[in-house]
């Protein structure tokens, strides 16, 4: 990779917050150093076209300094950066067993070390694409053959696992292929092993812990409104204050005027025609404002149906009080909503949940607060009197009484994405937002030490009063780093087995670490990429194994086995709705999701089918009556012997990943452990495939697998899970 160096020179002499972001950086904020009114940082990007921004004191804009750019997503512009690719050559093993000083010779260029567990640890070896070669690590005088996880544009990753509880770990390296042999210790490259000298590690190595039961489980998310009415008497009557003047429909033949809500209760489970289109809107405009009366006793009475699906991990979207039917803005973090209970109810649930062995995690947004939040109100009504004023970035106070229907909140106050129902939090009183989002280090901001206490108070409540697992933590990377440090020693020092789970939709290598998060969700490394090869058929699937590979060379493994790997959620089209008429492609996507490596997640309702497109409409109320549905019934129970599958293997849960042909259109692949190997093979070409009769023991087909003499012949469609000789 080359190194760039971007700069930024402000039009004052006034001191700057500087950042970048672009896809080189995962589209994380980077600091750049203020080198005397010039700010500057040297970065590593990859031959190609890339996009980026700078953050100048809080505002995404273009380089100035280039003059290459092009509209982004959001109206305005990116700037273009195009690194030629690198004119040094590649190698093949003979040249560099030749000439090895045609390589970077310091052994830390090439070795990552992961702790996982007190004595265990992952050491990952990056290697150069090409150099095909058997790789081994010398751990303390002992040898461990590694094996190949992944691979990106620029390098291979090599993988090995083992035990140590030294205060020193020697390590040097073997390369080796048809008797020929190069070693790499300390002091570079050597032919001879009496010659190679071991690298010393001897720092002490923080532990990166993963609850085992994330890897060994099977994620079922659930939005709270539309997922089981179990008691008629919470329904919501829009009594609480913030109601008062939103719950009366226009007159016949109006519409709504610009900013006015409307919120109502549909009587009807089983109405969904206002998702789409509101009829007090314009045409295309949904209905945001509806409820539909699901609430935790439903949830209590389907658990049986949940445990009969076989899910083991139930996420939740937030359950505190909050005006909106999705509930991202609170009102209140430390509470149930009325409309789906109360404490004693949320505390019954988990109680039941456990008892049939079932994990807990819950939705929550730390990024922003709703308008309605006690701590907002305050401040709406004193202004900076109020003892929470700096919990907000306040731009202008007081607010005009009534809102006017052109109401712009960000004259106000800084929110998320212009919305005025959700006022971000200030965690930095020496940054606005949001530029205090990318300071890592805790020393380098002025902590708002109340809102911080408020928060991990929080999160005390959740897990010991109400006794939940862990945390989807909502928009994380738009909340500064150093509070995510301290969110997660607090809550591990609450619930040490507890998870948690970041929503982060592109590469999260910054954030999957001992310091923040335990994994993501997989939208970057999983979602996105199943959807383009099975269902858009986007991806070829050459493109779609490259892909997945490099996704697995991104992260440590016992991470990668916690990733939740989702296929639609309530942020993005239902899955059926997207396969369309492509439904033996949307069942090998789910051969793929159980069998791969990653914890799998289920959308709520996509077990059986249910269709959405965009938001509200992808938050339709569960179908109960999805046993009169042939396809429905039909679909639900191949998922369930998919997740009784993995359940029953382990190796599927843990074991290590391999493309076993990554040369055809066919998906051929192992997972395997040191007991026990398990190969799968998904045909969704046009055309049957042969592979050799080496069954121990079928343990899942799907369509047409037929014997024929000695091998066995997969029809388009068709798929076959099964143990082999190791």
């Amino acid at each position: 990779m080359k190194q760039i160096r971007f700069s930024y020179q402000g039009l004052t002499a006034s001191k700057h917050e500087v950042g970048i972001a672009g896809d080189f950086t995962s589209w994380d904020i980077l600091e750049l150093a203020d080198l005397g009114g010039i700010y500057a940082i040297t970065l590593p990007v990859e031959s190609g076209t890339h996009r980026y921004k700078f953050i100048v004191d809080g505002v995404w804009m273009p380089d100035p300094a280039n003059p290459h750019t092009e509209p982004d997503p959001f109206g305005g512009r990116n700037s273009v950066l195009i690194v030629e690719s690198e004119t040094a050559p590649s190698y093949d093993w003979q040249q560099i067993y030749e000439n090895p000083s045609l390589l970077e010779s310091n052994i830390e260029h090439y070795i990552d070390l992961i702790r996982f567990a007190e004595k265990r640890y992952e050491l990952r070896v990056r290697w150069h694409p090409g150099i095909d070669c058997q790789v081994e690590a010398v751990i303390a005088e002992q040898p461990h053959l590694c094996r190949m996880v992944g691979r990106t544009n620029s390098h291979e990753v090599y993988s090995c696992s083992f035990e140590a509880d030294q205060d020193q770990i020697n390590i040097w390296l073997k390369f080796s292929k048809q008797g020929q042999q190069l070693f790499l210790g300390s002091s570079g490259f050597v032919r001879l092993p009496a010659e190679v000298h071991a690298k010393h590690i001897t720092e002490d190595i923080p532990i990166f812990k993963i609850p085992a039961w994330v890897a060994e489980g099977v994620i079922y998310q659930i939005f709270p409104d539309r997922f089981c009415n179990g008691d008629p008497s919470l329904n919501p009557a829009f009594n609480r204050w913030y109601y008062a003047n939103s719950r009366t429909a226009p007159k016949d033949g109006e519409k709504l005027r610009k900013n006015q809500e409307y919120f109502h209760f549909e009587e009807d489970w089983y109405d969904i025609a206002n998702l789409k289109q509101n009829p007090y809107l314009d045409e295309g405009q949904p209905d945001w404002w509806s409820f539909y009366g699901g609430d935790l006793a439903g949830i209590i009475q389907k658990l049986d149906y949940l445990q009969d699906l076989g899910v083991t991990i139930l996420y939740f979207n937030p359950l505190w009080e909050a005006k909106s039917n999705h509930k991202y803005d609170a009102a209140n973090f430390m509470s149930i909503d009325p409309a789906f209970g109360d404490e004693a109810t949320m505390q019954h649930l988990v109680k039941e949940a456990h008892q049939r062995g079932m994990k807990i995690i819950l939705d929550v947004a730390f990024n922003h607060t709703g308008e309605t939040f006690w701590a907002f109100r305050d401040c709406v009504e004193k202004g900076e009197k109020s003892q929470w004023w700096n919990w907000y970035d306040w731009k202008k106070w007081p607010l005009p009484e009534p809102l006017p229907p052109d109401f712009n909140p960000e004259e106000y106050y800084q929110c998320w994405w212009g919305i005025k129902d959700m006022p971000d939090l200030n965690y930095d009183l020496s940054r606005e937002h949001p530029a205090e989002n990318y300071v890592k280090e805790i020393s380098k901001a002025e902590v708002n030490q109340s809102l911080v206490d408020h928060l991990l108070q929080t999160a005390t409540w959740w897990l010991q009063s109400i006794g939940i697992d862990g945390f989807r933590l909502d928009v994380p990377d738009e909340v500064p780093y150093w509070f995510w440090q301290l969110f997660r020693n607090h809550v591990r020092s609450i619930k040490e087995d507890s998870w948690l789970v970041g929503e982060i939709w592109h590469d999260a290598r910054s954030w999957v670490n001992h310091r923040y998060f335990d994994s993501v969700m997989n939208y970057a490394y999983f979602k996105d990429i199943v959807l383009e090869h099975f269902i858009l058929q986007d991806l070829n699937a050459l493109e779609f194994k490259a892909r997945i590979s490099e996704g697995l060379a991104r992260y440590p493994h016992h991470a990668s086995a916690a990733m939740m790997n989702l296929l639609g959620s309530h942020d993005t089209w239902r899955i059926a709705t997207l396969a369309k008429d492509k439904l033996s492609h949307l069942k090998a996507a789910l051969v793929f999701q159980m069998c791969f490596l990653g914890t799998p997640h289920i959308y709520y309702g996509d077990e059986i089918l249910m269709q959405g497109e965009g938001d509200p409409d992808n938050r339709r109320p569960f179908n109960w009556k999805w046993e009169a549905d042939a396809l429905a019934s039909e679909h639900r129970a191949l998922l369930q012997a998919l997740i009784n599958l993995r359940k029953m293997q382990s190796v599927l849960q843990t074991g290590a990943f391999a493309w076993l042909d990554s040369e055809t259109e066919i998906l051929a692949f192992k997972r395997y452990g040191y007991e026990q190997t398990i190969e799968v093979y998904i045909n969704i070409t046009n055309a049957p495939f042969t592979i050799p009769n080496k069954v121990h023991e079928p343990l899942f087909t799907m369509g047409k697998c037929s014997q024929q003499n000695d091998v066995l012949v997969l029809r388009p469609g068709a798929a076959i899970v099964m143990k082999v000789d190791c």
